[in-house]
């Protein structure tokens, strides 16, 4: 007699078949998830895996809707995978189209000879400025509590290129109105390691170029004779820029030195005149002052320094006696080397206020 399966039976074996059919797709997606992971964006596939913090933490600096993991700490060692030792993509170093710059020395002199004082005289003026170096300080120096310098930024938005990097690409102006990107945050260092030497420093962080770069100096003036009226104690004022330097052939050259075994942007002082027409009478002790703090320069870090530029202008110098334009680097430097600058001159700085 033929045995026939029952009602119940068959209903029993189709649900056990559909359990072993569930089963085998849900361990396929289980072993497929590390390699699903690896073709997603870092922010989702965080979310499968142990690295969801760093994932969250991108997402929520871009602005993005951060994603809430689905996984513990520990579900990348349940299915067998270490993401931790997966290599890293490599960073493109020689993008397609790229130009690169040419690291130069600047200085008048190598660090095999003694440190002299240069010139790079832009006037009419007969200036022999070995002649500047015996001349009485014309500052009287009085360390107090009350701020004595102010660095203030004309062309605020003057950018760097990213430390490690000596190339950019040719539609790059080298400008950013991301303070950590620029001139700015050069600044930053020179007034904190000022202050931290007992040298009372404000810093104007104020992109004065960032509205209207025609009116830069215009209005740099104005916030300058500003803070000078509320803090009469301040002598001297400092228009930190940063240099750019190409060749006649559009090479962007990279003025750069090394100090105690450190790579650094070479600097210039600019120093302004009458020449051009502005009521600066004085300009000379200005110039005996920057003088002062090149030779300093010069002792201490053989090499950092370019000669000191002359110029027609006025650079606003006529405000104080102590006002002067320090160049920092090129757009060819980076941001790491010229910071490095700024600790080096703020120390020059300070022994050249103590001194005097």
């Amino acid at each position: 007699m033929e045995h026939r399966l029952t009602h119940r039976q068959k209903f029993l074996i189709r649900k056990f078949c559909l359990l072993l059919l569930s089963a085998a797709i849900i361990v396929s997606v289980f072993l497929s998830i590390p390699y699903i992971a690896r073709a997603l964006p870092v922010s989702l596939a965080g979310i499968l895996t142990e690295q969801s913090e760093t994932a969250i933490s991108s997402a929520e600096s871009s602005g993005e809707q951060p994603l809430s993991p689905i996984m513990g700490e520990s579900f990348s060692a349940i299915i067998g995978f270490d993401y931790e030792s997966e290599p890293s993509i490599p960073l493109v170093e020689n993008p397609s189209g790229a130009l690169y710059v040419n690291a130069v020395s600047l200085c008048w002199y190598t660090q095999d000879e003694i440190p002299n004082l240069y010139l790079l005289n832009r006037t009419d003026f007969d200036i022999n400025i070995n002649n500047y170096s015996g001349l009485p300080f014309p500052i009287n120096n009085i360390i107090s509590t009350d701020p004595m310098v102010l660095i203030i930024h004309t062309h605020g938005t003057e950018s760097y290129l990213p430390t490690g990097v000596d190339y950019y690409m040719a539609d790059e102006n080298f400008r950013s109105e991301i303070e950590a990107e620029s001139i700015v945050a050069v600044g930053t260092v020179l007034a904190n390691a000022l202050n931290s030497k007992g040298i009372v420093t404000l810093h104007d962080t104020t992109m004065y170029d960032k509205e209207d770069f025609s009116s830069a100096y215009s209005n740099t003036k104005e916030a300058v004779a500003r803070t000078l009226a509320s803090y009469p104690s301040i002598k001297y004022v400092i228009d930190l820029h940063r240099d750019a330097v190409f060749t006649s052939e559009g090479v962007n050259q990279k003025p750069v030195t090394t100090i105690n075994g450190k790579q650094a942007a070479q600097a210039m002082l600019v120093m302004g005149t009458n020449q051009g027409g502005a009521n600066h009478p004085n300009w000379e002790q200005n110039l005996t002052v920057a003088v002062a703090l090149q030779n300093i320069i010069n002792n201490d870090y053989p090499t950092l320094m370019r000669p000191i530029c002359l110029r027609s202008a006025s650079f606003n110098q006529q405000l104080t006696t102590g006002s002067m334009l320090l160049e920092i680097g090129s757009c060819g430097n980076t941001l790491e080397e010229a910071k490095y600058t700024a600790e080096l001159i703020a120390s020059a700085i300070t022994k050249m206020i103590y001194s005097n």
